[in-house]
């Protein structure tokens, strides 16, 4: 998706005809401009700018351990963001560390982001397990929410950190550039990210490790990574590396909102959510993965927002 460049922390107006003056506004945060958490922010704002009477603006910043305090402070309104982020933020880990975001709620969970240790496909690695001894990346301190699921990942393969050889890198994005220049032998990585085709192009292909979707993996990677599910990849997905059907990790984008929001913009928020799943996933490509069972999906560690479980059941 192209989004347009603006200054970051400008304050977008998208006002709809016919919302009036009077229309409540609300305040959506964001990741950079041009962030995938940007254009979900933004795509998931319009939608409602244009399917409610709410009035959206949305607000550009670093990140979400920029946004997301504004957000617990009720400086912010609402955000998109995914789990790993929101459990730290409201755990009071990882980058909020000691700083736990109590006021945070799920108003509804949106769709899923499936990741997947990548390797080159002449690596002669085709299971977690085969990682014993192997360089991964390591760390991502930009991106600090992140690290359990490579600690998860290899923990469905059955190994620790002691198993393998950790290469520190700032970002995931950089530990692709690792596997591309040969300093790594496996790194974790959206399967759907920008940087999948380069790196399956320089490196004459790339190719994804296969999850274990059996009790007893999926306990080990969901004691380090707990809001980590299986995720199915269907043969006809056309998942660049993908030479049929996969089983990988998963984690989910959610929107959150302070606790104190306004009960009544909360239930219209997450009624046409629940019930226009399909025509939101039409709007636009980024939303496109939003499905009835991905919005049905239940975090059991995090808080669900009051008025969102009226709506949800839960």
């Amino acid at each position: 998706m192209s989004i347009r460049k603006i200054a970051a922390g400008i304050l977008i107006a998208m006002t709809c005809v016919g919302t009036g003056a009077s229309a409540q506004s609300l305040r959506f945060g964001a990741g950079q401009q041009g962030s995938q958490n940007y254009g979900v922010n933004a795509a998931l704002a319009q939608v409602i700018d244009t399917q409610t009477d709410l009035a959206v603006t949305v607000q550009a910043f670093g990140g979400p351990t920029a946004f997301l305090p504004l957000l617990n402070a009720g400086e912010l309104d609402i955000a998109a963001v995914v789990t790993p982020d929101v459990g730290d933020a409201i755990r009071g880990t990882g980058p909020f560390k000691g700083m736990p975001q109590q006021n945070l709620r799920v108003v509804a969970p949106l769709l899923p982001s499936p990741v997947g240790l990548m390797v080159r496909k002449d690596s002669g690695i085709s299971t977690i397990a085969d990682l014993k001894g192997k360089r991964i990346a390591w760390g991502v301190p930009a991106q600090a929410s992140i690290q359990p699921y490579f600690e998860g990942a290899l923990a469905n393969g059955g190994l620790t950190a002691s198993d393998v050889r950790t290469v520190p890198a700032s970002s995931v994005a950089n530990g692709v550039a690792a596997l591309v220049s040969g300093n790594v032998d496996a790194t974790l990585f959206a399967l759907r990210g920008g940087a999948v085709v380069e790196a399956d192009s320089a490196v004459g292909g790339i190719k994804w490790l296969p999850f274990d979707d059996s009790p007893e993996a999926v306990k080990r990677m969901q004691a380090i990574a707990p809001e980590s599910y299986i995720f199915d990849v269907a043969e006809d997905a056309g998942v660049v590396g993908a030479s049929g059907p996969f089983k990988t990790m998963a984690y989910d984008y959610v929107l959150v909102a302070r606790a104190d929001l306004d009960p009544a913009a909360v239930s219209k928020i997450a009624t046409l959510i629940k019930d226009k799943t399909a025509a939101i996933a039409a709007t636009n490509n980024i939303l496109s993965a939003m499905s009835a069972q991905s919005v049905a999906r239940v975090y059991p560690s995090l808080p669900i927002h009051d008025a969102a479980k009226a709506v949800f059941g839960r």
